[in-house]
């Protein structure tokens, strides 16, 4: 009896589409899939920046305008930086400026600390009512961030947000993640944090 062949070919075949077309939606949707965002709480307890361009330093600002009685820790390479933040006439008691902090891995560790050593030292928080952090980066950073923040060791009375620079603060909109691959500029950072990401993933 002569066995018949034929099918094994078009599986082949049809394995190959599906492998080429979940590259492609992966490809395009890997600019939006590096954002991690939730809509901002009606009330924050502290925000945390973490260090790098000057537009997440921006946004903190106007979320530490936003949330009254918030308390806003910073990752800066100096301390100075809560100078120029006096003179604009910023709370300053409610800013603390942290200077040691060397990569996000670094940030994640300090801010997952800071929050426990809070509730350990009588914070009023609870399950029920949890300590809310915000996390502040750019977009693309906080895939990243959310990787490291969910490998260190959990504070169940605390939840945090993960609030990135809104992309029209770079001078973007949500039309230009759907084409990241088009422009030079977004199609290089796309490319450099999902490196650190895989990077970040394998590395721990």
């Amino acid at each position: 009896m002569i066995l018949n062949k034929a099918p094994l070919p078009r599986i082949a075949i049809a394995c190959a589409i599906v492998l080429i077309a979940s590259g492609w939606f992966a490809f395009r949707n890997l600019a939006s899939w590096l954002v991690v965002s939730d809509p901002l709480p009606q009330t924050l307890d502290v925000i945390f920046t973490f260090a790098g361009d000057n537009q997440r330093f921006i946004y903190s600002k106007e979320l530490f305008a936003k949330y009254p009685q918030v308390r806003w820790v910073i990752s800066y390479p100096t301390k100075k930086i809560i100078l120029p933040l006096k003179r604009e006439g910023f709370d300053t008691s409610r800013i603390e400026i942290v200077d040691t902090c060397k990569n996000t891995n670094a940030e994640a560790w300090f801010i997952t600390g800071w929050v426990h050593h809070a509730v350990e030292s009588g914070a009023r928080a609870s399950v029920a009512n949890p300590l809310r952090i915000g996390l502040v980066s750019m977009p693309f950073h906080m895939k990243r961030i959310h990787l490291d923040v969910s490998r260190k060791p959990k504070e169940n009375a605390c939840v945090y947000y993960y609030l990135p620079v809104p992309v029209e603060q770079y001078g973007l909109t949500k039309k230009d993640f759907k084409t990241w691959w088009t422009n030079a500029q977004l199609r290089s950072a796309v490319f450099l944090e999902f490196k650190k990401y895989v990077y970040y993933l394998w590395k721990a």
